[in-house]
């Protein structure tokens, strides 16, 4: 008895270590900047980099141990393993971004370090909750962390009112997470996923039931940006620094879809038939909404804002594949491949080359800005760029080509795992809807390769120097193109991290 009591105790101290270790990094960093006083904060930089690659080589240590933690509270499995890599490799390179930012417009903000790494420990919990508590204080840490970020940059207006927007809006979509969660409690007379779902299972669902999971459906789609859930986007990822707007639209939208994935299959089957024509008219929405308002749009942040929305679409497609009635049932095999699976996988593998393209986007955006200025939004600002910098021209190409999906990106084969994944699911007509707003996407991220290197450049052209965050970003396109001749292994651990998720 005692040895099993040990045994479990060291699997329950082994699984946590990342998360201890990125949450007492943040105090650490907190500390370690009231007693080191510098103007410059690099020893900052290089400890949140030491920090985040000590959880990563953590998480290593400790993959493919799966059972629960904290009494239910986590899962520890592949699925969260899975974004735990990648929330922490997009905070590393976030943290590199920021710096050089910081000494471009040698203005140092000590707090940002632990405010990041207390937003990713709380995306981490978020991505591994099987409770709804747990749930919402992964979501509420997160949330927290990132409102600080997007509003804490001292003298710039558009920042503070970014930060009160996402603030006042957050807190709406929380509270209606919270109901939806109590409806949902009261329903199952427990908060553990396993409970829901046995009593989804062994009754008969009630309209209170009904109307909780639409409420926390408007809680997620305020996360992930679907329309109309969608207001906040435009103003706050403008308003934001360059490296918060890359962090929020990658590694906050990341968490976000997580989280309903693992909710919608926990849906399954009892009320798939209530979200799922719910989530057809917000997807199709989605898509439309945002590639037909990114069209008109002459600032590169507002056009990645609505490129991001338009993507959230994509995504949800996904999401509606494994909710198709019989379809996401994992003994539900069509064409040889379980729908269930290949859905998931996709949906990981799309977020995963989310994150390099849009990332690298953004490191050219935080590049080119300069001291004490606004970032360089300006679409008309970056003509003639690929004589001034061929290299920023050349990375931000791969970048719009990728997310317009354009072969040989891996932004292409994202869309092409999804899209193959709808079909298979029966949902040809969400498809072709698909498929027709990525065409339509194509015109305006071209319109930025067409400025970059046939437009001959303006007197108040950008021209920021920053080899840093040049050097990250063309790492992250290399990876974006890899992904994109090869990606039939990150499709099966996608796939294979997709199967562990359980309750």
């Amino acid at each position: 008895m005692n040895e099993v009591s040990v045994s479990s105790l060291s699997f329950q101290l082994g699984a946590l270590i990342p998360y201890l270790i990125v949450a007492g990094g943040g105090l650490l960093v907190m500390l370690f900047d009231a007693f080191v006083k510098t103007l410059r904060k690099d020893h900052l930089l290089s400890l949140t980099m030491i920090l985040i690659l000590a959880a990563i080589i953590a998480q290593i240590v400790q993959q493919n141990t799966a059972g629960p933690v904290l009494g239910g509270m986590l899962l520890s499995q592949g699925y969260a393993e899975y974004f735990n890599y990648l929330l922490l490799g997009i905070g590393l390179m976030t943290a590199v971004f920021a710096t050089s930012a910081f000494h471009r417009d040698s203005r140092y903000r000590a707090e940002f370090y632990p405010l990041l790494l207390f937003s990713l420990v709380g995306m981490m919990v978020l991505v591994a909750a099987s409770d709804l508590m747990s749930l919402f204080l992964g979501l509420e840490t997160m949330s927290l962390a990132v409102y600080v970020l997007v509003g804490g940059r001292k003298g710039y207006v558009r920042s503070s009112e970014a930060g009160f927007k996402y603030l006042i809006l957050g807190g709406f979509s929380s509270a209606f997470l919270l109901m939806g969660m109590a409806l949902i409690y009261g329903f199952a007379g427990g908060t553990s996923y396993a409970v829901i779902s046995a009593a989804m299972a062994a009754q008969q669902v009630d309209l209170l039931v009904s109307i909780g999971a639409g409420l926390m459906l408007i809680g997620f789609g305020f996360k992930i940006a679907l329309v109309p859930f969608h207001m906040w986007t435009p103003d706050v990822y403008d308003g934001a620094p360059a490296y918060i707007t890359g962090f929020m639209a990658t590694a906050v939208k990341a968490a976000g879809v997580a989280a309903l994935v693992r909710f919608a299959w926990l849906l399954q089957p009892a009320l798939a038939t209530i979200w799922f024509p719910l989530l057809s008219v917000l997807a199709v929405l989605t898509m439309s909404a945002g590639n037909l308002i990114a069209l008109m749009q002459n600032n590169i942040k507002r056009m990645l804002a609505y490129s991001s929305i338009a993507h959230a679409g994509y995504l949800t497609l996904g999401v509606l594949a494994l909710l198709a009635p019989g379809r996401g049932d994992p003994s539900v095999m069509i064409r040889g491949q379980n729908i269930g699976e290949a859905a998931g996988g996709g949906i990981l593998f799309y977020l995963f080359g989310y994150s390099l393209m849009n990332l690298a986007a953004f490191g050219v955006i935080n590049v080119l800005g300069k001291a004490r200025a606004n970032d360089a939004d300006r679409i008309d600002g970056y003509a003639g760029l690929s004589r001034r910098q061929p290299l920023a021209a050349l990375v931000l190409a791969v970048a719009m080509l990728s997310l317009a999906g354009i072969p040989p990106t891996v932004g292409f084969m994202g869309k092409f795992y999804i899209f193959d994944a709808v079909v298979r699911a029966g949902l040809v007509p969400l498809a072709v809807f698909g498929v027709i707003n990525s065409l339509v996407s194509v015109y305006y991220y071209l319109r930025v390769i067409v400025v970059m290197y046939m437009k001959p450049a303006e007197d108040d052209a950008y021209d920021g120097r920053n080899w840093e965050t040049l050097v990250a970003a063309v790492g992250l396109t290399v990876l974006a193109l890899v992904f994109g001749v090869w990606p039939p292994r990150l499709f099966q651990i996608a796939v294979e991290n997709f199967k562990t998720m359980a309750f």
